[in-house]
């Protein structure tokens, strides 16, 4: 099953906000969130954690990279609740101490809110992003205990980002794995999510098909159950082999010019699309990435 809206996914396991932008929760004697969307959409993320949890609070935030539109949300959440914990690579919080790291974060989360009040989502907020530090530096392959059997690992998975975390909960069989994975766009379409590295991209879903998850929790718009979620981790390698193959044309017959395969990668995925799609600012920064990368990649081999 593809789902791709808010709510309960499986045994005490939600999502939060919007669906496009989804906060994920894992309910239990140990709350747990996963990421933290944009700042845009911090108010309706703290009424739905808080229309779970009730009185209780978050333990931990676990967040899978430092993108704009996964850490947005952070600062809000620890001044509503103090003791939570945050957690991410330790290049994760290289990153967020990086002057122009966190001033690009901000811009984009400004850029943002248009497009949360295009999705009609309210209440917005309107404060800009604020920077923020770890409580808890993950190591790949570190098991986080929660309770007697229950637990959450920390899975090293670059190939979108070099700090990027997935998230396994085995007793559960769920899996976090956020831009880990394509993205499901609308009418089907599965957006690659490689910018620093397509190999390490590859080798990152083939560790990711091995665990057998039955919840497959994607960084936008969709959540994979059962026969789907394998499915779709086999049809992200897929699609990345196709977005290399398409960009290599372009870029021969550009000759190498980065910025003009750009627009024509653009052109053929980004410019029909309907909303709700990524900001344009964010995807033209995002495509360069994945271009360029494929450039480099060509030029070694």
């Amino acid at each position: 099953m593809i789902i791709q809206k808010t709510g309960k996914i499986g045994d005490d396991f939600y999502v939060i906000g919007s669906a496009a932008i989804p906060v994920y929760l894992l309910d239990g004697p140990v709350p747990v969130l996963f990421d933290a969307g944009m700042t845009a959409g911090a108010f309706l993320y703290e009424a739905g954690i808080k229309g779970i949890l009730g009185e209780r609070e978050p333990d931990f935030l676990f967040l899978s990279h430092s993108h704009f539109d996964h850490v947005g949300s952070v600062s809000h959440f620890k001044k509503v609740w103090p003791d939570l914990k945050i957690g991410g690579s330790v290049r994760c919080s290289e990153i967020l101490l990086k002057p122009k790291a966190v001033q690009l974060m901000r811009d984009l989360n400004f850029e943002g809110t248009n497009n949360i009040k295009k999705m009609s989502l309210a209440p917005i907020n309107e404060k800009r992003f604020e920077s923020f530090g770890l409580d808890i530096l993950v190591q790949p392959d570190q098991t986080i205990e929660l309770t007697l059997g229950l637990s959450v690992v920390a899975l090293n998975t670059p190939g979108h980002t070099w700090d990027f975390m997935s998230y396994w909960i085995p007793e559960k069989k769920i899996l976090i794995a956020s831009e880990a994975v394509a993205t499901y766009e609308n009418k089907g379409y599965l957006q690659p999510e490689f910018l620093v590295d397509f190999d390490a991209y590859i080798d990152s879903l083939n560790r990711l098909k091995n665990l057998g998850a039955t919840i497959l929790c994607a960084g936008h718009h969709s959540v994979f159950t059962d026969e789907d979620a394998v499915a779709h981790i086999r049809r992200s390698v897929k699609a990345a082999n196709d977005y290399l193959s398409m960009t290599e044309a372009f870029l021969a017959r550009e000759k190498g010019d980065i910025d003009q395969a750009v627009l024509r990668v653009k052109a053929e995925e980004w410019d029909n699309r309907p909303w709700p799609k990524q900001p344009e600012s964010a995807y033209l920064l995002n495509t360069w990435q994945r271009v360029n990368t494929i450039w480099n990649r060509m030029n070694r081999h």
